[in-house]
């Protein structure tokens, strides 16, 4: 089975438009920030039409570009992003994941349904685990912290608890999707 670090490659500039091409150098930059700094503007700027564009550079064997392209998905925050930030959590670099956590948290709670939905899947994952935590501490109401306890307890990878996790989020996700089925109906008739 390959893994993720072993199906990195050089990313082909060909493969991406003139207007982002040109740039990559700059965002692979490791010595001049402000070099680097202003080619992640530039491309943030251009919107969520790039995203697709910059997925491809988080395949990259070169963790400053895949770092880069994780901070633009981050800061453009599009909903659209959701499931490649989760995807995220579970990458071999640290900073990275954080960069993932935090965009998740930028795109504010619909990324909450995506996240316990792939911890019902995979959530004996560490990464995803501590990622999802982040994210939901940052999300949750208050009120909600203290409902799912258990599940954040669970994310905290406390001795035995944290085998609770995918059964933790499956409760949660039956709630969420409970509430909003009702959110739905009560717009429907206002």
């Amino acid at each position: 089975m390959e893994t993720k670090k072993q199906s990195r490659k050089d990313v082909n500039i060909e493969e991406l438009s003139d207007n982002i091409a040109f740039i990559i150098p700059d965002l692979a930059e490791i010595t001049d920030y402000q070099k680097k700094t202003s080619a992640r503007r530039y491309l943030v700027d251009m919107g969520k039409e790039i995203l697709p564009q910059i997925n491809k550079l988080l395949l990259s064997k070169n963790t400053h570009l895949r770092k880069e392209a994780s901070k633009i998905i981050e800061l453009i925050a599009d909903k659209e992003s959701i499931s490649v930030l989760i995807d995220l959590l579970d990458d071999d670099d640290g900073s990275i994941r954080w960069i993932a956590a935090e965009g998740l948290v930028h795109i504010g709670r619909d990324s909450i349904v995506p996240l316990l939905n792939k911890l019902v899947q995979k959530g004996d994952n560490l990464y995803l685990k501590q990622g999802a935590r982040h994210t939901f501490l940052s999300l949750f109401s208050e009120e909600e912290k203290e409902e799912f306890k258990p599940l954040l307890l669970s994310l905290k990878n406390y001795n035995n608890i944290s085998i609770l996790a995918p059964v933790e989020a499956f409760r949660a996700l039956i709630i969420f999707k409970h509430l909003n089925a009702v959110k739905s109906k009560v717009e429907y008739w206002h």
